[in-house]
């Protein structure tokens, strides 16, 4: 499998241990990463809120570029996943927009031709390599209680994105459990995040990361796990100011995915993913013997 990766503004500039850790997982599965000079997706709903042909027109220039290359898109954020595949759709399903936004990629030297695929990491590791192909590289069991956060642009709308159920997702939870982990269910599990909102009234933003995380320590988790980059910020470095505004004490750690998956195969550099974290781990630690190397869970309730 060779992809054209796409990592997107968030991850790039603010969580670049999340990209290393795709990078390093990728090859163990046959995974080829290649970069492209792509732009911002653009982002899902600042951009289209101003102006739907300039957001248009970036997504077609970026899906350009791998058709291009001859590759499809591998996305690791669900705001550039939903953003480019939703362009997709768009162009693909309305000839006059196509043509309108070609004459617009022509002034730089693009044509969008509607022959490159746009998917979702988590889409990659369920679908292309397979729960059974999954299980097969993990060597240390991670023993955690998590519980997932599916993320809302991975899921609406659900006929277009088709990443998984948009009222009862499980993908996340299947992938989790594969890795030794036990996956929570608890209530608002599709709830957003919050982050949303956050530029319009701060005030809403934080009140709904209240109640979404109300919601998960219900449960008593030891972490969190995402396959969003802006939800992983959200629950992050959110939950402090959470704490602050609604004294609460919430001290939860966030993972992406693939740290997890980095961590389960045992690869070398796994420490220093965990190492950038803002809420450092104290259940997730690499504990070295001769004979391996286990994930010792160390939280206390």
């Amino acid at each position: 499998m060779k992809f054209a990766l796409f990592p997107g503004c968030t991850i790039s500039d603010r969580l670049p241990f999340i990209e290393k850790s795709i990078r390093m997982i990728a090859p163990h599965f046959g995974i080829e990463l290649v970069d492209l000079p792509f732009t911002c997706c653009p982002e899902p709903n600042s951009v289209r809120s101003f102006s739907d042909k300039t957001w248009l027109a970036m997504g077609a220039r970026n899906l350009a570029l791998a058709e291009e290359a001859g590759l499809n898109i591998l996305t690791a954020c669900s705001g550039c996943f939903e953003s480019l595949s939703m362009s997709k759709y768009t162009l693909d399903s309305n000839e006059t927009a196509k043509k309108e936004i070609n004459e617009v990629l022509s002034k730089i030297g693009h044509e969008y031709k509607g022959e490159v695929e746009v998917r979702h990491i988590q889409q990659v590791i369920y679908e292309d390599i397979g729960k059974d192909a999954l299980a097969e590289k993990v060597t240390n069991p991670i023993n955690m209680r998590v519980v997932t956060h599916p993320g809302c642009h991975t899921l609406r709308p659900s006929k277009i994105l088709k990443m998984d159920d948009s009222e009862a997702p499980v993908k996340l939870d299947e992938l989790v459990n594969i890795l030794g982990m036990e996956s929570l269910d608890y209530m608002d599990k599709v709830m957003c995040c919050g982050a949303g909102v956050r530029g319009t009234n701060r005030d809403v933003a934080f009140g709904v990361l209240r109640e979404k995380m109300d919601s998960m320590m219900m449960v008593e988790p030891d972490a969190a796990v995402v396959f969003c980059p802006t939800c992983f910020i959200s629950f992050e470095a959110g939950q402090r100011v959470v704490n602050r505004m609604f004294e609460r004490e919430y001290n939860l750690p966030v993972y992406y995915y693939t740290e997890l998956l980095a961590v389960a195969m045992n690869l070398e550099g796994s420490e220093v993913i965990l190492a950038e974290h803002r809420v450092k781990s104290d259940s997730l630690k690499l504990s070295q013997s001769e004979d391996d190397v286990k994930i010792e869970k160390t939280v206390s309730h």
